[in-house]
């Protein structure tokens, strides 16, 4: 009887020894597996970080390549423009039988340039065409000068009614930023015919499709960006847009855009 029962405090103490075993070992495991998740989410976090980090980057050097890059069209536009002016008026000074009507011509014709180069950079500055017509409006503007002054036929479809005159300010600027970087990419580059830009609805979504039927970009470019792909992504980034690249060089460049609307805008 006595052995019976020391066989069962043995059997016990193994079982509770056995039971506390497997405790552990699943204490163990869950420590290890939070360990791995804090881990992860800390990796997450870095590269998150790091991709804020870049895209503040590209925000800054874009915003010091601007700032150059107007700079220089005030020096040679503007600039020019105004020494010409000032050396016509000197010749008109110094010539007994210089023609008034010529003259008035000349300084008129140079003021006009200046005119249109002060408010292409101006334009460029802020678009100030969305305030006063709307987004749509205002690509509608920028797609006609680009044909002007390139030949590059831009065509837009809007089936999304009203909600891209709807954006807010911010996102409205960026994402014409956007179609302004797309469209000069595709002159740069592209020896494109025509670009399209259309506008529809999906689900929550707005989404806003670009497509050029130029020679498209070049396969190293899915692991090396230009400036101008890296102000895109900025751009987007900045205003939570998601958006996709087929980049396939035989049938041109596409990006489709989706930025989630917000009820009531």
């Amino acid at each position: 009887m006595q052995k019976t029962s020391d066989n069962i405090f043995i059997l016990l103490l193994l079982s509770i020894g056995g039971v506390f075993m497997l405790v552990v070992s699943f204490v163990l495991i869950f420590i290890r597996h939070q360990k791995k998740l804090l881990r992860q989410q800390r990796q997450m976090q870095q590269a998150e970080i790091a991709h804020q980090k870049e895209l503040l980057q590209t925000v800054i050097e874009s915003g010091e390549t601007e700032r150059k890059r107007i700079g220089q069209d005030l020096h040679d536009d503007v600039g020019t423009a105004l020494s010409n002016l000032r050396i016509t008026i000197e010749m008109f000074n110094r010539s007994t039988s210089a023609d008034l009507g010529s003259f008035k011509d000349s300084c008129k014709s140079i003021i006009d340039k200046v005119i249109l180069d002060v408010r292409h950079i101006s334009h460029n500055l802020s678009p100030a065409g969305i305030l006063l017509y709307g987004f749509i409006g205002a690509l509608e503007e920028l797609s006609e000068f680009v044909t002007l002054n390139s030949g590059l036929q831009v065509s837009i479809s809007n089936k999304a009614e009203d909600l891209p005159d709807r954006l807010n300010e911010a996102t409205a600027i960026s994402l014409y930023r956007v179609m302004e970087e797309l469209l000069n990419n595709t002159i740069k580059h592209a020896r494109a015919n025509r670009a399209y830009i259309s506008f529809e609805t999906e689900g929550g979504y707005m989404g806003v499709n670009y497509l050029d039927d130029g020679r498209g970009m070049s396969g190293n470019t899915k692991t090396k960006k230009g400036i101008g792909l890296q102000n895109i992504e900025s751009r987007l980034g900045i205003i939570g847009a998601d958006f996709t690249m087929d980049h396939n060089q035989l049938s041109g460049f596409s990006m489709s855009i989706k930025i989630k609307i917000i009820p009531g805008i």
